[in-house]
């Protein structure tokens, strides 16, 4: 087995994961980001000048800024939904909340649900769930 790249972030051990715990953060939408969204994945659907993509809110970024830590080594994501509600635009700096909504083992395997909120004061502009298995091929 190769050795791990470094990477920013340390892994978040299962145990770790308290059903229920939210976490806070922030997330800048910068022209930037929004550049590199588009170059990776295409520009998308035509938008307005200023409007970030929908896919800004497929990311892991934020929740591992916001958890101060990432998926363990070895974990599969397995779903993700993504319910857009209104546009983020390029100078937000939207607010994130992640929360543990389920973390237990699932036919043995170590399964966490992570349901994440992107607000602009009190707009909620997106939500995502994701489902993964945690660390279970490591």
């Amino acid at each position: 087995m190769s050795p791990r790249i470094h990477q920013e972030f340390d892994d978040i051990p299962f145990d770790a994961l308290v059903p229920g715990s939210v976490h806070t953060g922030r997330y800048p939408i910068t022209a930037e980001l929004v550049a590199e969204y588009d170059r990776l994945a295409g520009p998308g659907p035509v938008r307005g000048p200023g409007v970030a993509p929908s896919s800004v809110f497929a990311t892991f970024d934020p929740v591992y800024r916001t958890m101060g830590g990432r998926m363990e080594q070895g974990s599969v994501h397995v779903r993700q939904q993504i319910l857009p509600f209104a546009d983020a635009r390029v100078g937000d700096d939207l607010d994130v909340a992640v929360t543990v909504a389920e973390a237990g083992y699932v036919r043995d395997r170590p399964t966490v649900v992570l349901e994440v909120e992107y607000r602009r004061g009190d707009e909620l502009l997106a939500r995502t769930r994701s489902t993964i298995l945690w660390g279970f091929s490591s």
